[in-house]
């Protein structure tokens, strides 16, 4: 595969994308799960949950027979103080993803985050895992902002001053891909985050790269590194 198209720009996605959060997100609902009494569930149960957002993923996680906003929001909230507490814990930055992300800020490339995880922990993931990476811009969900609508990504366009026809998102999840389409902006679909290669394909996403290092070997501007 070879993209032919030249970017100034990438959005990523953070979780699936650049940084297995999966063990974090297990641990911490199976703990509330059995805290209340509720079957707890597998990590590939949970990684069809994540992707949405947490509301969403604790609503899932949840029997739907025990779904009440109630719950929801107890749920929700408890999450989030845990969170807080374990986000450096059962994470790691994908296999690769800290190279690659060097080399194209060595190469000159504008680098974002555009993420469903809320903002103040968007910005504590990328101080904590990617030190060494000068993220442009980074926007977290909060209620002006949340995946697919496209706010987000044209937002970033604007504060990146980069056109829309120069930027490039990369996620792993159905929501990323829609997100990119509803922005007018092309997409990247990977395959080593929460989502499987049929599924992915099944969206259309412009390009589909298998490890990330084909994001070197591929983009254009690959060949100024």
């Amino acid at each position: 595969m070879q993209i032919k198209k030249q970017y100034k720009g990438i959005i990523f996605d953070l979780d699936g994308t650049l940084l297995n959060t999966l063990g974090t997100y297990s641990h911490i609902m199976n703990e509330l799960l059995e805290k209340n009494k509720f079957p707890i569930h597998t990590m590939k149960n949970y990684r069809e949950f994540i992707g949405n957002g947490a509301k969403n993923f604790v609503t899932l996680s949840v029997p739907s027979e025990h779904r009440t906003e109630e719950l929801i929001a107890h749920l929700l909230h408890e999450f989030h103080l845990q969170y807080e507490n374990l986000y450096t814990q059962h994470s790691e930055a994908y296999a690769g993803i800290m190279d690659v992300l060097i080399d194209l800020q060595s190469a000159g490339i504008t680098l974002a985050l555009l993420s469903n995880k809320l903002h103040d922990l968007t910005l504590k993931c990328a101080s904590h895992f990617f030190p060494d990476i000068k993220f442009s811009h980074i926007i977290g969900q909060s209620d002006k902002y949340k995946k697919p609508d496209p706010s987000g990504v044209l937002d970033l366009s604007k504060l990146l001053k980069i056109p829309l026809d120069q930027l490039v998102f990369v996620g792993d999840t159905d929501v990323d891909i829609i997100t990119a389409q509803n922005a007018g902006v092309d997409s990247i679909a990977i395959t080593w985050g929460f989502r499987d290669e049929k599924n992915l394909v099944s969206l259309s996403p412009n390009y589909m790269i298998r490890s990330p290092k084909e994001l070197i070997e591929f983009l254009p501007f690959s060949k100024q590194i």
